[in-house]
């Protein structure tokens, strides 16, 4: 009774608001009861390596027949080409044996013991995938070694997982590579499985196939941003700081400067800039971005832009992850988000 004379108490307008936000739908829950996949990643690792030397020329054979078109596109990766082409396996007999790529092995197995987490994780994101997707295709996905040429591989209905380039920031392998501390930060097992659903709609959505005429750096940032929020989307519990692959502070220099992020973009007029150096130095990787501070992360305009695809969607909730993921039309979507951060 006390609890209720309290509320009564309370004036109709908070009422109001109060019953508006928590009625509120939040577009990342969606429900997935009816949404059954069956994923199970394949070890080609394993299956290439744990063969003992002796036998790996009769295993070649195997693989060709076991992973098909998946083999072909792996030895392509790795350099070794066509596996239709005679002189093929020899050179993946000697890759298989060679005692770098066994260490490397090695490497690999004491971080990842097993792929269970990332099946799972992989697997409740493409559950929602089939929620928002029903028509598009759930790929097989196969974990290897690329010996750090590709973190993400995808071909067709493929997605190939390279485990050497998750073996965490202090892995001994990566500056001799030139890679750099501020890469070497994301290249953990928990990058995995979001590096996975950006590298799928990166390739689902292509931005050169799109169709978004003049490259701009609006474009540029809402495409991006708009591959990020579909692995929200994908992964609605994934912490921001892996979505956006920022530390903690940049996050917050992010949030407590947007309006000064935004209002230099548009006093600048470099939202249609078509500059390719501007476009690359805003959008793509880098240990901060330059144009703002050092506080800064490295495309802090995608952030911007994230934001503006979730207003968009929030703002428009009849329009479908299809048809969002299909617009090329990046001004109709500023315009619809109404963003104006102050």
């Amino acid at each position: 009774m006390i609890h209720i004379a309290k509320l009564i108490t309370i004036p109709a307008l908070v009422l109001l608001t109060v019953f508006s936000s928590s009625c509120r739908r939040d577009p990342y829950r969606v429900n997935l009861s009816g949404v059954e996949i069956n994923l199970e990643i394949r070890d080609l690792g394993s299956d290439i390596f744990g063969t003992p030397p002796n036998e790996m020329a009769a295993k070649a054979d195997s693989l060709k027949t076991e992973y098909g078109s998946a083999l072909n596109t792996y030895s392509t990766v790795i350099g070794l080409g066509d596996t239709s082409d005679e002189r093929w396996k020899s050179a993946f007999v000697l890759f298989a044996t060679d005692m770098r790529n066994l260490d490397l092995w090695d490497t690999v197995k004491k971080v990842w013991p097993d792929t269970d987490r990332l099946e799972g994780e992989l697997e409740n994101a493409f559950r929602h995938y089939k929620h928002y997707f029903p028509d598009r295709t759930i790929p097989q996905v196969i974990t290897c070694i690329s010996v750090f040429n590709n973190s993400i591989i995808v071909d067709d209905s493929l997605l190939m997982v390279s485990l050497d380039r998750y073996l965490g920031a202090g892995c001994t392998y990566y500056p001799s590579l030139g890679i750099y501390g501020y890469q070497a930060r994301k290249m953990t097992p928990d990058y995995t499985a979001s590096d996975c659903m950006y590298a799928w709609a990166a390739t689902e959505w292509d931005y050169n196939n799109a169709g978004y005429g003049t490259k701009t750096l609006l474009n540029t940032m809402l495409h991006e941003a708009k591959l990020v929020y579909f692995t929200r989307r994908m992964m609605p519990a994934l912490a921001d700081t892996t979505l956006f692959g920022f530390t903690g502070k940049q996050m917050e220099f992010c949030s407590s400067s947007e309006a000064m992020i935004w209002e230099y973009l548009v006093s600048k007029d470099l939202l249609f800039s078509t500059d390719g150096f501007l476009i690359r130095k805003f959008t793509g990787e880098a240990p901060f971005t330059s144009y703002f501070t050092e506080e800064s992360p490295g495309r802090a305009v995608v952030w911007t832009g994230f934001r503006i695809i979730e207003r968009y969607m929030n703002n428009n909730p009849d329009v479908t992850m299809e048809e969002l993921m299909a617009m090329t039309d990046c001004q109709t979507i500023l315009a619809g988000s109404k963003y104006n951060p102050r």
